[in-house]
């Protein structure tokens, strides 16, 4: 198991009993460059605001440092919800000791309601970690644009300065505009 998928486990209270071989089968869609967040064996509630339609399926919720995973076997089939982080419009925390608590993680055209530990400060825990997740990605993409606007610049004065041609002032400026 990755020591990250370890760590989260430990640090969330999630208990494991039974979920192991999901828990193994789950580490197989984070990619190597991703790191694991939040993991846990949950039920979920998916709501679609176009289609106005809940659906509740058991399966495994993951946090990654870019995006949110929610895997699920439906008709034998595994199947994904995967949200990047940037994405994710809000998250909200709910619950007591009777119904247990409830992450909600907002999107535009859905919501997601896993089930949490009831436990008001791991359900804070968690919401924190989502918050920070998306802050970090929304860092990211604006020092993103940043820098290839601080290279676009650059690049134009090796231009004017007639360090550079025109046509690899262009070709780069593409370049790092992705076009």
């Amino acid at each position: 198991m990755r020591s990250d998928i370890s760590q989260a486990l430990e640090e969330f209270e999630i208990k494991t009993f039974g979920n192991k071989k999901n828990i193994e089968k789950a580490e197989k869609l984070v990619n190597p460059d991703e790191q694991v967040l939040f993991i846990t064996p949950t039920n979920c509630i998916i709501t679609s605001s176009s289609k106005r339609k809940k659906e509740t399926l058991p399966g495994i919720a993951i946090l990654t440092n870019k995006r949110f995973i929610f895997g699920f076997n439906a008709l034998s089939n595994t199947s994904l919800e995967t949200i990047p982080v940037s994405e994710i419009n809000s998250v909200n925390c709910k619950g007591n000791g009777i119904t247990g608590g409830h992450l909600e993680i907002h999107t535009i055209t859905k919501t997601y309601d896993i089930l949490v530990s009831y436990k008001k400060e791991i359900m804070q825990k968690i919401q924190n970690i989502f918050e920070q997740a998306k802050s970090n990605a929304n860092t990211n993409v604006t020092q993103s644009v940043f820098s290839s606007a601080d290279e676009i610049v650059k690049f134009k004065q090796l231009l004017d300065q007639g360090i550079i041609t025109q046509e690899e002032f262009d070709k780069k400026k593409q370049q790092l505009l992705g076009l």
